[in-house]
């Protein structure tokens, strides 16, 4: 059956995702509470994969409770880090198993980055081998070709795009392999600078699946530097900076920053946005219905 996320990116409506993180310990109540003031305002939910290299609950477990007990899709995270392909084959079998259609392919940050900072990458595949995965249990074979007792088409697999990179020749050129190999959407990092999302869109014009622009809400000037000095490939413009000094609520500011980005977007003709409310989740609902 296909998922109502996947009609969603089939249609020409804008689409709107956002994020939330899995907790460190087994009781989910809050992220079940952070999840449904969106059922209805969303497309589907993001759940991490060890975000930041930070060790969580599975991403698969946390994007079933999400669906179960929230009634919002969720887009279940799968990182390369962290097993290899026969430790991600199985998670997409039971992941499909406990009816998860929606998934986004990441290759994952390092573990020198997050709480074991001793743990081994194992890279064992990349994002593109990941995604080839995917595309052949919709053949009903595994990444080395065996039988497998199903086929499995009904995936809806995204992978992550970059608008800030060096190349956005280059950048394009990726997604589109990634789109042949059977990518559904994209969703990148974040964007605060209005000419280079400009660049970035027209430098897609041939990418066919939507890309979903990535929206952080900026709360502090503390925020925004970090951004700039922390987080690869984003940066953070002077006049915005300006404006959260100069504000008497930061967070409140950084918000209708994001909703000025949010409305270029949609002037520039992009397709939809991704929200990671880092930290600020309880405003996920109001920023959404200012959309």
């Amino acid at each position: 059956m296909t998922s109502e996320f996947k009609k969603a990116i089939n249609s020409n409506k804008f689409i709107v995702t956002c994020e939330l993180a899995p907790p460190k310990g087994d009781d989910f109540s809050q992220l079940i509470e952070n999840a449904k003031p969106l059922k209805g305002i969303v497309d589907a939910i993001n759940i991490t994969d060890g975000q930041g290299g930070n060790m969580r609950m599975s991403s698969v477990i946390a994007s079933h409770l999400i669906q179960r007990d929230a009634e919002v899709e969720a887009i279940c995270q799968l990182v390369c880090r962290d097993r290899n392909r026969i430790g991600l084959q199985s998670d997409i079998l039971g992941a499909s198993a406990l009816r998860l259609k929606n998934y986004l392919a990441l290759s994952g940050d390092k573990a020198k980055y997050g709480d074991h900072p001793n743990a081994q990458d194992v890279f064992d595949l990349g994002t593109d081998d990941l995604l080839k995965a995917f595309g052949n249990f919709s053949k009903g074979i595994d990444l080395n070709e065996n039988k497998i007792n199903a086929v499995i088409d009904d995936f809806c697999v995204g992978a992550a795009a970059h608008p800030n990179v060096p190349s956005l020749e280059e950048q394009a050129r990726k997604m589109k392999a990634r789109e042949v190999l059977g990518v559904s959407f994209f969703q990148t990092q974040i964007v605060y600078e209005t000419d280079q999302l400009k660049r970035f869109l027209d430098s897609i014009g041939e990418i066919k699946v939507p890309v979903l622009i990535g929206i952080t809400p900026l709360k502090s000037v503390k925020m925004a530097n970090f951004m700039n000095e922390k987080v690869y490939g984003v940066s953070v413009p002077q006049n915005l900076i300006e404006r959260l000094e100069k504000s008497d609520d930061p967070q409140t500011e950084g918000i209708e920053i994001s909703l000025e980005l949010i409305q270029k977007v949609k002037e520039l003709g992009g397709r939809g946005i991704h929200i990671m409310a880092i930290n600020q989740e309880k405003r996920l609902k109001e920023i959404i219905n200012r959309i």
